[in-house]
């Protein structure tokens, strides 16, 4: 992944081309706002885990958010939107497949196995979307990732990805408010969306 990065561009743009020079402290304010929902209703619901490990927290806290939406979102996806005239649907399309495929093992029944897929293959979408409409900041994503992971860890909520109803309603509401305040925040400050029926398909010019 680091060798394509620095092959398509110069040295000097390698954060800036995975979207990691962008604003830490924006990417995490927006992050804990949206997934508020999601710990307040599982502290509600579900009993506090307390066999989490700090091995467990490390590994499917902040090493699955950090390196899986460097190589999905910032290498994956991020690259051929931003270099080719790929537009946001065949840019996202094999690395949501992907990041639902990696997500099979939680489950042996056919049903779960197809909700996994599902869910993690929007969920990748939407990153992919605000990762974009957040001027490239992978720390917007990175920090919805981990904060849905620990909520999910933090309580005991489902062994998979798929979760129950009541989860999901949870879910639901924190993927609202994802939308909600991207939406609010572009037209407040006037900023464009990046992803629009020009850009769907097929981009005339370069989104650098």
């Amino acid at each position: 992944m680091f060798i394509g990065v620095l092959l398509i561009d110069k040295p000097v743009n390698f954060l800036k081309n995975l979207g990691l020079n962008s604003s830490l402290f924006i990417g995490l304010i927006f992050s804990i706002i949206c997934t508020l929902p999601m710990f307040i209703g599982f502290a509600f619901l579900f009993p506090f885990n307390s066999e989490l490990t700090m091995n467990e927290f490390l590994i499917a806290g902040i090493a699955a958010a950090l390196f899986e939406e460097l190589y999905f979102r910032g290498f994956l996806f991020g690259l051929p939107f931003k270099y080719s005239r790929l537009g946001f649907i065949l840019s996202v399309i094999s690395g949501a497949v992907l990041f639902a495929l990696i997500h099979l093992y939680q489950s042996q029944d056919l049903t779960t196995l197809i909700g996994i897929f599902l869910t993690t293959f929007i969920g990748a979408i939407i990153f992919s979307w605000v990762y974009v409409e957040w001027k490239f900041n992978l720390w917007v994503p990175i920090g919805l990732h981990f904060f849905m992971n620990v909520s999910w860890m933090l309580f005991s909520v489902s062994d998979n990805a798929l979760g129950d109803l009541y989860a999901n309603i949870f879910r639901i509401i924190t993927i609202l408010l994802i939308f909600t305040i991207t939406f609010i925040y572009k037209r407040r400050f006037k900023i464009p969306f990046c992803i629009t029926k020009k850009s769907i398909w097929i981009i005339s010019d370069k989104l650098k």
